[in-house]
């Protein structure tokens, strides 16, 4: 039987195959050379040159090619179990030192609130940017868009689910919005006057301007809030486009209501804006008049917080520059 004169399995395999090819390798050369005697002589002699100290040339390489083998696995094994460590390592330190960033989405709504922004110069109808899809008429694409705004709106907070805040929507052209224009004119032109800041047909240039500016708003919506004080006497007799005396709230439910109807419209605000529909939250003179609260059929505890203009617009207007900074003025830390 022949025996391999090698113990690494690896060195038997590559032994016995050698034996088959016509041209062994040099490296065993010699080894096959001494297989032409007698077998046993040879298996003593492996086995001698196995036992000495001082092999020959040729055993000494394969030995040697085994021993780098082995060592080479051992290296190599070290080598991936440190990588591995490593590896492991690097991840700890990575999750403990890991700062959180919020979602996708949230910056995508972050970004949408930052960017609203109000508008003073409306168009009736979508820049060609954003294109009429479907033939849907312009007022149909408002309605329903001011629709999904005071759904939005609808679920700011509230004292007890008391739900304050009502909505009066305006389309324009329409019999309502010409009434509101021609109040618009009244009001301008009567506190122009009063205040005698210029002449009379100045004044009423003014209140024209003003007038036609209002008339290419496609739409308005004036928000109120009930519960509040008598907001006028029917007993005094004064215009209907005077300007009413603020009856502020008085008590902390009414206060509470109030507060909730301001967020309410800055909840429409937005919804209109992620929707590329512009608007502009008005509390000028005209909100506190007859003639407008007759207009939208208030009653006398009902408080008009505002008139919201709704439509598109060509440009919108730069990020103003704060007057106050973030951190240390809007935003400080309270440290006892």
């Amino acid at each position: 039987m022949n025996t391999p004169p090698f113990r690494s399995h690896l060195m038997q395999q590559f032994y016995s195959a050698a034996k088959n090819q016509s041209r062994p390798p040099l490296v065993l050369a010699s080894t096959f050379r001494s297989k032409t005697g007698n077998d046993e002589g040879s298996t003593r002699r492996v086995h001698h040159h196995r036992a000495s100290t001082t092999s020959s040339p040729m055993l000494s390489s394969l030995n040697a090619l085994e021993v780098s083998h082995s060592l080479s696995s051992s290296s190599r094994s070290f080598r991936e179990a440190s990588s591995e460590a490593k590896s492991a390592s690097n991840n700890d330190a990575t999750q403990q030192h890991h700062v959180y960033e919020p979602s996708i989405s949230a910056q995508s709504l972050q970004q949408m609130i930052s960017s609203r922004r109000t508008v003073s110069n409306f168009l009736h109808h979508p820049p060609t940017s954003l294109p009429v899809e479907g033939g849907i008429q312009c007022q149909q694409i408002l309605s329903n868009a001011i629709r999904r705004a005071v759904e939005c709106a609808s679920t700011a907070p509230n004292h007890k689910m008391s739900e304050p805040t009502t909505f009066h929507r305006i389309f324009s052209p329409s019999a309502a919005s010409e009434r509101l224009l021609d109040i618009s004119y009244e009001v301008t032109y009567q506190r122009l006057l009063l205040n005698k800041l210029s002449g009379v047909e100045a004044c009423r240039n003014e209140a024209m301007r003003k007038r036609e500016k209002w008339s290419k708003i496609p739409a308005f919506i004036v928000a109120t809030v009930g519960g509040m004080e008598d907001q006028y006497n029917e007993e005094e007799e004064q215009s209907p486009y005077a300007e009413l005396p603020l009856n502020a709230p008085h008590t902390i439910q009414q206060l509470e209501g109030y507060a909730s109807s301001c967020a309410s419209i800055q909840n429409l605000l937005l919804s209109l804006h992620s929707e590329g529909i512009a608007s502009k939250w008005a509390t000028g003179t005209i909100i506190r008049t007859h003639a407008l609260r007759n207009l939208i059929g208030c009653k006398k505890d009902d408080m008009v917080v505002g008139l919201i203009m709704v439509g598109w617009t060509k440009q919108v207007p730069r990020m103003p520059r704060r007057r106050r900074v973030l951190e240390g003025d809007v935003l400080k830390d309270v440290n006892i």
